[in-house]
């Protein structure tokens, strides 16, 4: 664990967990064990990541009564923090409610492997949740100056994408939470939608300047022009299955399917209200 702690691979650590224990061999007892290990990591991964002594100073001391880390790790370290009262048995269950952020949520998204949430705020912030125990994993993003209208996450889930008032798009290391390169900074007004393409190289975007951008996801440069047609702010984005159209919807009830290649629009289908999300 210390090495996770200065690797910054905590989280790595669970996925793998995780992905272990679904083996069908495994034995009873140390698919147990390497369960609770996983809980163990996740709900103290923010200690662990800032301090590895942090694994034996807090983590062990707090962690349930009856998880085999406590009672069998606290053996090892006698002299740690002893906790007489107040701590669990168990670890929590999935609880109905992620409460943290400091303001109204205004973005949702899961992993690929639907193992983490990530949300995005008012707050100005981005948090990622473990989609199992309602955890926070790791401390907020921060970075953008106004809120956060939009988040997703690249097609193998190492990297999030977030989209904000402030017009700019922002990439971030899902490990770290530590953003990736600089601001994608191009539309005249605030960011509404943010996506990936199936294959990860690009991101799309809308604003509320009616525009949808696609940009290079390695290096953060825009890819051609503007995408326009929408009379007014863009709600929201997506990429075909093959990477070849985008889809876009504007408050001015239309939905736009344009080549990604090319920009072009390929047709153009009328609403009697708004779309928000597609």
């Amino acid at each position: 664990m210390e090495i996770l702690s200065v690797t910054g691979g905590v989280m790595r650590a669970v996925s793998g967990l995780r992905a272990a224990t679904q083996h069908k061999s495994l034995e009873q007892e140390i698919r147990g064990r390497m369960n609770d290990i996983r809980r163990f990591l996740m709900a103290f991964s923010v200690p662990i990541q800032d301090s590895a002594p942090h694994i034996y100073i807090s983590s062990l001391p707090f962690s349930p009564q009856k998880s085999v880390l406590h009672t069998e790790g606290l053996k090892e370290y006698m002299n740690s923090l002893i906790v007489t009262r107040g701590l669990e048995e168990t670890f929590r269950e999935l609880p109905r409610t992620l409460l943290g952020h400091q303001g109204s949520v205004t973005a949702v998204s899961f992993s690929p492997d639907g193992t983490r949430i990530v949300s995005g705020s008012l707050d100005r912030t981005i948090r990622q949740w473990d989609a199992e125990t309602g955890q926070p994993l790791g401390e907020p993003l921060q970075g953008h100056e106004y809120s956060v209208n939009a988040v997703a996450f690249s097609p193998d889930g190492t990297r999030i994408v977030s989209g904000s008032s402030d017009s700019t798009i922002r990439q971030w290391d899902a490990e770290t939470g530590q953003p990736s390169g600089e601001p994608l900074q191009g539309h005249e007004y605030s960011v509404n939608a943010v996506a990936f393409s199936p294959d990860g190289t690009r991101i799309i975007s809308g604003s509320w300047d009616s525009t949808i951008r696609q940009w290079d996801a390695e290096t953060g440069q825009p890819l051609g022009e503007p995408l326009q047609g929408h009379e007014y702010s863009v709600n929201a984005v997506a990429c075909s299955p093959d990477g070849t159209q985008v889809v876009s919807d504007s408050i001015g009830t239309t939905i736009q399917i344009s080549s990604s290649d090319n920009g072009e629009s390929i047709l153009n289908i009328s609403l009697i209200c708004s779309v928000s999300l597609l």
